[in-house]
């Protein structure tokens, strides 16, 4: 039977294609054991990517959802915030009213809770222009402009309609009628636009943050401090008992939008409540999604060290072969 060998230079190149393969492998594995994923995905998949390619859509899908989620909640929260201010002003001051309106009390008082209604008024109106970032919370889709004007400018529009204004019902009137009129508070004092539109907080679930300052309950809100704040003005001076008239209305008119104030509130606590459960639940689906995917591309601890650590000793003995093959001499090949 002949015998088949290989020569020196045969077996200097199957040495050094080995020792390229095994370098490549050492590389591959020590890469797999410290990102803990493996190299070749194609591979691990025997080329069907769909799945794979399907679980990165949807968790590219969720990071948007996450970002909506956040700034939503953000946003409820702090318009939550501002309608719980502008409620206890409002119901601290209607109890300041019809105590300064009850019989007994002096014009000074009643100077001094119009001065406090003006106060209240400026600081409601403020909190109706909160804005997070460079986004104005109550003026709709107007979202880079003031939702509403400041105190001095709507009540110099008041002034304007109370002209002939005789009696703390002629100035309730005139009041509640601007507050009402499309021509009145909604063109002159609410500088915002229409509603948002729903939020899409996941796939088939909206949330509505659709509150702006021209809400019923937030006019009626600031129709009862705008009243109260006339008191500030002078309005029907000379009469301490239409001063005082007028007093009682404006706290009877707070009292009487609390409970709309409670309803707004709890409107938008549910949304905020919608928009945590949609949070809660996209983030778990995200949860879901990573460990299938790491369960796809994830390459196991135990097992690659044990291929790293025999493939090393490949290689040492190839490094030994080869040192021993290039020392070799004539004479060590005679013996």
């Amino acid at each position: 039977m002949t015998a088949i060998s290989l020569g020196d230079l045969a077996h200097s190149f199957m040495l050094r294609r080995q020792n390229v393969t095994l370098k490549y492998d050492m590389q591959r594995l020590s890469t797999e054991l410290t990102t803990g994923r493996v190299a070749d995905t194609a591979a691990r998949t025997s080329g069907d990517l769909v799945p794979l390619s399907g679980i990165d859509a949807s968790l590219a899908r969720l990071k948007g959802y996450a970002a909506v989620t956040a700034e939503a909640g953000l946003f409820a929260a702090t318009m939550q915030t501002s309608l719980g201010v502008i409620a206890d002003m409002s119901t601290d001051l209607s109890g300041s009213l019809l105590a300064a309106a009850s019989a007994g009390n002096t014009a000074n008082q009643i100077d001094l809770v119009g001065g406090e209604a003006r106060q209240k008024l400026e600081s409601a109106l403020s909190a109706l222009n909160t804005r997070v970032g460079d986004r104005s919370l109550f003026a709709g889709t107007h979202t880079t402009s003031p939702a509403v004007v400041n105190a001095e400018t709507l009540l110099s529009a008041l002034d304007a309609v109370l002209v002939g204004a005789t009696s703390a019902a002629d100035v309730e009137t005139a009041v509640t009628n601007w507050f009402n009129a499309p021509t009145g508070f909604a063109s002159l004092g609410y500088q915002g636009g229409p509603q948002l539109a729903a939020l899409s907080i996941t796939p088939g679930d909206d949330a509505k943050l659709d509150v702006t300052a021209n809400d019923p309950t937030i006019r009626a809100t600031l129709k009862g401090l705008a009243l109260a704040a006339l008191l500030d003005r002078g309005v029907l001076a000379g009469q301490p008992g239409g001063r005082q008239d007028l007093a009682r209305r404006a706290g009877v008119s707070l009292l009487e939008s609390q409970t709309d104030r409670a309803t707004l509130a709890s409107r938008l606590g549910m949304a905020e409540a919608q928009i945590d459960a949609a949070r809660a639940r996209n983030a778990n689906e995200s949860f879901a999604l990573q460990i299938a995917r790491n369960d796809i591309v994830s390459a196991d601890p135990y097992e690659t060290a044990s291929k790293l650590e025999e493939t090393q000793a490949q290689l040492e003995k190839i490094y030994t072969i080869t040192a021993r093959m290039t020392r070799l001499s004539l004479l060590d090949f005679m013996r």
